[in-house]
Formats: structure tokens, sequence, C-alpha cells
């Protein structure tokens, strides 16, 4: 099976999209397939090159078990649309932005995150400028996306992705509003993934 590429984009890699990776990228690496999904994030600005996430991000992540320190903040480049079948966007801007810097060889897809999210917003608002209780919310509506994005019919790689993660489903028959102070072995045995267990 060929590797699949999923990059997720904000605007200064910070805050949505460093999150985004991780909560795609735990299940992955605790499942041991990881080989078969690249999973990366980026900005679309170059202003943050270099820096940690938000310190903000940072601890609503922990919160619910993702590591998202480690992580330093790039601009997307070039190479990227060749590495990536999938280039998720967080918002609309940043969509178009991609859109527009995609050249005419570019074979996959860019997308808006929510848009596998069904009843979602189409957007992951930008915690930024916001409360603590906004990252909050940037994460529920990011690991609905996911749980979307994995699944997906309408994407062309969306089947794919089901295939080289199945036990990554999210259970449908569960209820996703978990306490936001949850720890991650809670927040894993109740909730949306079905294995056992800035600029911004």
């Amino acid at each position: 099976m060929q590797r699949i590429g999923v990059l997720f984009v904000c605007l200064g890699n910070i805050c949505r999209s460093p999150s985004a990776q991780a909560v795609l990228e735990d299940p992955l690496d605790r499942r041991g397939l990881a080989a078969h999904i690249r999973v990366d994030s980026c900005g679309t600005a170059g202003l943050n090159v270099g820096k940690a996430p938000d310190p903000r991000a940072i601890a609503a992540a922990e919160r619910r078990g993702y590591r998202i320190a480690h992580q330093r903040a790039r601009q997307v480049e070039d190479a990227d649309f060749a590495r990536f079948q999938h280039i998720v966007a967080m918002d609309r801007a940043n969509l178009r932005t991609l859109q527009g810097w995609a050249g005419p060889d570019f074979a996959g897809e860019i997308h808006l995150l929510l848009h596998f999210a069904p009843g979602a917003t189409t957007e992951v608002a930008d915690p930024y400028y916001g409360s603590p209780e906004a990252f909050d919310a940037a994460l529920d509506a990011i690991e609905r996306g996911v749980d979307g994005l994995l699944l997906a019919p309408r994407a062309r790689h969306g089947t794919e992705l089901a295939a080289a993660a199945p036990s990554l489903a999210p259970n449908p028959t569960i209820n996703r509003q978990e306490p936001r102070s949850c720890t991650r072995d809670t927040y894993e045995r109740k909730s949306r993934w079905t294995c056992a267990d800035s600029i911004h």
C-alpha cells in the first residue's frame, strides 16, 4: 500500500494545525500505523518558523493526552504538494491560499477539515486571540474533523485512509462530548476511537 500523506495547515502553525497533527498522529503511533500514513503540519505564513506551539495550545492538548510541545512551526513549501495527497486547511482563508499555491501537477486534494464533520461549522476558529476555552473548542472541532477524515467516502483517498487505519474508525454509538479536563486514558476508553483502550 502506498503511504498516504496528510498535511494540516493553518496560518502560523502554532495553534490549530499542530493540534490536528497530534490528534491524528497519536492513535496512529499507538497502533503502529505510522508506516502507512504520514502526518505533518505547517502554516501559510512564515512569521513563526522554528517556534514551539502556543503554550495555551500545548496546555489544551496535554489535558487530553496529546503531546505537541516538541513540534516546531514551519511554512508550507512547494515540496509539500508532492509529498501529501491530503492537504487539510483549518479555515477558508488558508484554503484559498493553498489552492492558489498548488501547481497544475498537484495530484492530491485540498480540503477544509470540517467538511468531513457533518453538522459542524465549516471552519476551525482561530483561538489565538481568545480565552483558554477557545483552545478547547478548537480541539473539539479538530477531533470531529479528524474522525470524519478517516472515513470520508467523498475524498479520493478516503477509503484508503480507512483501510490503512481500520481500528481507528470513530464509534457512532458513543457520545463524543467528553469533559474537557479528562485524561487521555479516560478519553480513549469513552470516546471517539474504537481502539480498546500565530499567528496561529
